[in-house]
């Protein structure tokens, strides 16, 4: 869906005391020093909001403030901006706040904008040119190289009318909307009589609807919305880059508080770590050293982390790099939100860059599989991503669809790239890497073969010992899809979940003496049929004939009936438990419903064999009870 109008977010970015807030009023006839503290000192310490109409449609102005103490409320502002407005005093010139703010717009991603002097009503026509020269050096090389410079005295009233089509000339970013989920970071939080709390905050991605459910996290409390306001205008729905206050139902003021998101329930999962790639300063100072604690700011948020580098031993001032982030407590976080990370002493930026994956499970720091799938996510290589990412899951699969959302991918780029790399496609919609695939068939073959040779009398492998045998992490639906696979090409053998290899008999080991008794045990049972002996007066406290009945029972010749009283260990043949199956099936036709009574006439047993032989088919799947009455399972 596209967004539905010309919309643009600049923030007012400069140093303290260049008149970005006067600039601000003079253009827009708003004033953005909304606490009085801040009206009486003329030193903006909270984010101010303003905009403007142009001919090309509406602009988003947020001044964001200068002074050091609050340059992470810049940064706050500035997450969600799509250009910036650079006030330079013609008077003063680029000072230690413009290079940090700019800096931050740069590491943020920012990549339009215009320049604009102010007081230039205090310098003589020489010194304005210095000024320009002066600006145009330090910007050379960055993304405002050749943007336009803009003279102007909000004192005067001089320049605004340049500066208006000025701003109406800087490019709209073209936005593709997803119905998928929001994402509004929490700026403000406050009360309005007669209406509840209300929230502010510059939609990041998605549709946020007036009605719709919402969940604040990152503790997860759920909410509505009972009205959205733009621009103090009432509207049915807000689109991504717009300032939007959001009317919330069921919640208090006080349960809500900046850094909060509201999200589409499900749609943002909290999460401690996250990968990134960052890229440092040139001016960093000191090389950031795997485990340094810092500050990182996204969003609305600014919580402490853990750097743990990836694949390198640090990262020097200049240098970008891997690095997975440990939170002293749960974030939210989008894949590819950009973010700023600050020192904790001294208190500057270090650097910034952009989230690969924003709930990423724990690596060891080396591990070449992991940081090839972040360079390929960082490098926006889609069909290298998936690849490194079905690697990565090594023996097992992932789920498709959890993997493209992981991913940021339309289903269209999902499905091709799936194509490009040969996945596997497993039950339950999950993808395998097809060389993982191929290692997981030979491994399986491998140590069912070795079963066989380490215990010759057993019928073969519990598939459930799989994964720990090969020292593997394999999901069932891959295990199943490769069992699957060799029972199809005639390799192996599938009896319960029991595997052995097509042609393995593991009664061909046994002497001659004991397939006689095999024999002998066997008929016993066959011949007693629904009135088996006594499995003690069978073993006769005999060793050979004790594991030949184990052996029998393994390969499913006899079956131990599965009954509510562990004690009784009672045993029929196959194919007496067959002919039981068949004779009900004739009888009872699915869905037609039966007693134990009915059982027991139809069989012609007593009721201390049909009792524990009806808790057997319950356990097995063949009957299901409800209260006395049972029936066939539908097949």
């Amino acid at each position: 869906m596209e967004h539905p109008a010309n919309q643009v977010t600049l923030g007012v970015i400069g140093h303290v005391d260049h008149g970005k807030t006067a600039l601000v009023r003079a253009l827009t006839g708003i004033e953005t020093d909304r606490l009085r503290e801040e009206q009486e000192r003329g030193l903006s310490i909270v984010l101010g909001f303003s905009y403007l109409e142009s001919s090309r449609g509406m602009i988003d102005l947020i001044d964001v403030p200068g002074h050091e103490d609050f340059i992470r409320t810049m940064i706050s502002g500035a997450t969600g901006i799509d250009g910036v407005i650079l006030v330079v005093a013609a008077n003063e010139g680029v000072m230690p706040q413009t290079r940090e703010h700019f800096d931050i717009a740069e590491l943020l991603g920012v990549e339009r904008g215009l320049i604009v002097l102010t007081k230039t009503d205090l310098v003589s026509a020489d010194e304005l040119e210095l000024a320009v020269e002066d600006v145009r050096d330090y910007l050379s090389g960055t993304f405002l190289e050749g943007a336009p410079v803009v003279h102007t005295s909000a004192l005067r009233g001089e320049g605004m009318e340049d500066l208006g089509e000025a701003l109406a000339d800087i490019p709209v970013r073209a936005r593709q909307v997803s119905d998928a989920g929001f994402h509004l970071p929490v700026d403000r939080v406050f009360g309005m009589r007669g209406f509840g709390v209300v929230v502010t905050g510059t939609l990041r991605d998605g549709i946020l609807r007036a009605d719709q459910a919402v969940e604040i996290l990152p503790g997860g409390e759920p909410a509505s919305i009972r009205g959205l306001q733009i621009h103090n205008r009432h509207v049915d729905a807000a689109f991504p880059g717009q300032r939007v206050a959001v009317n919330l139902r069921h919640r208090r003021q006080g349960a809500l508080s900046r850094g909060d998101v509201l999200a589409a329930p499900g749609y943002l999962q909290p999460a401690r770590r996250i990968d990134v790639e960052l890229r440092m300063l040139q001016h960093a100072g000191e090389p950031l050293k795997n485990g340094a604690t810092v500050r990182v700011l996204f969003g609305t948020t600014e919580e402490i982390a853990k750097v743990r580098i990836l694949g390198m031993n640090s990262l020097d001032p200049g240098e970008a790099g891997l690095v997975q982030l440990r939170f002293r407590r749960r974030v939210v976080a989008r894949q590819g939100e950009r973010f700023i990370v600050r020192g904790l002493t001294p208190v500057v930026t270090l650097g910034g860059g952009s989230m690969l994956d924003v709930n990423a499970p724990r690596h060891r720091r080396f591990d070449s599989t992991v940081v090839t799938r972040l360079e390929s996510t960082a490098a926006g290589d889609t069909v290298a991503l998936v690849r490194a990412s079905l690697e990565e899951a090594g023996l097992g699969s992932v789920d498709r669809e959890t993997l493209r959302q992981k991913l940021g991918l339309t289903a269209a780029d999902m499905e091709t790239a799936a194509d490009s790399v040969g996945a596997i496609e497993v039950e339950g919609g999950r993808l395998m890497d097809a060389s993982a695939h191929g290692r997981l068939l030979d491994g399986i073959r491998s140590v069912v073969e070795q079963f066989h040779r380490q215990y010759p009398r057993r019928q073969g492998l519990a598939m459930a010992g799989i994964p720990t045998l090969l020292k593997a992490d394999i999901d069932e639906a891959a295990l199943q899809h490769s069992v699957l696979e060799l029972e199809s090409r005639g390799e192996l053998r599938n009896d319960a979940s029991i595997l052995s290899q097509v042609g393995f008999d593991p009664l061909a080991s046994l002497s001659a003496d004991e397939r006689r008794v095999a024999k002998e045990i066997e008929e016993s049972f066959r011949t007693c049929g629904l009135m088996p002996p006594p499995v003690e007066s069978v073993l006769r406290g005999d060793r050979v004939r004790t594991g030949v009945l184990r052996l029998l029972t393994d390969t499913g010749a006899l079956v131990r009936l599965k009954t509510y009283d562990r004690s009784r260990h009672l045993v029929m043949h196959r194919d007496v438990l067959r002919n039981v199956r068949q004779r009900l099936a004739e009888r009872f036709p699915y869905p037609a419903e039966f007693t134990v009574a009915d059982v027991r006439d139809e069989l012609g047993t007593t009721r201390k064999y049909i009792v524990p032989l009806m808790e057997h088919l319950d356990a097995s799947g063949v009957t299901i009870r409800t209260g006395n009455i049972r029936r066939l399972r539908d097949r």
